[in-house]
């Protein structure tokens, strides 16, 4: 595992622990406009590909709330990247989001998302890309530190079906903050 990965889940031990008095104190409260941004480790594979890549990702959503608090419809985008030797792959997406919180009370919510992806490959002023459909699934959980705001660390998968065969797939895992 490289140092990236065991520092953010370090991190995430200590960002959770941490708030979990706060959490007592700030009831789920979730109405109107909500934003969330992250950032992470991922993983990227691909169907001909022989292993996994790792390397830096990043999310960051914006939309309403509906249902009495357990719905959120918004819009969103992903990202992974990854660059060697002045050589960058990036794959991201941009979706239409909903994520729905099971309990009106818990943090706990599942996310999905349909939209378009990208796959990029750049070196120096060169770059290649092929643009196709992306699908997203998620996991996370709000812990709240203010009336509205939460520390939310998630789990993402996404995948990108490009023109030419070009397919991507990422694991992604990260700590984001949630306005509410």
């Amino acid at each position: 595992m490289s140092r990236l990965a065991r520092g953010l889940r370090l991190t995430l031990v200590a960002l959770v622990l941490g708030a979990l008095p706060a959490r007592a104190q700030h009831p789920q409260v979730r109405q109107g406009f909500w934003f969330n941004a992250g950032l992470g480790y991922g993983s990227l594979g691909c169907q001909d590909c022989d292993s996994r890549e790792s390397g830096i990702t990043g999310a960051i959503a914006v939309g309403g709330t509906l249902a009495g608090g357990k719905l959120y419809l918004g819009a969103g985008s992903n990202g992974w990247t990854k660059e060697e030797d002045g050589l960058r792959l990036s794959v991201s997406t941009l979706t239409a989001l909903l994520r729905w919180y099971p309990s009106a009370t818990g943090g706990f919510f599942v996310l999905g998302g349909l939209g378009v992806g990208q796959v990029k490959l750049s070196l120096d002023d060169v770059s290649v890309e092929k643009t196709g459909g992306a699908v997203l699934l998620g996991l996370g959980y709000d812990i709240r530190v203010g009336r509205n705001v939460s520390l939310t660390p998630f789990w993402n998968g996404y995948g990108i079906q490009a023109e030419d065969d070009v397919d991507a797939n990422v694991g992604q895992l990260g700590i984001g903050i949630t306005v509410h």
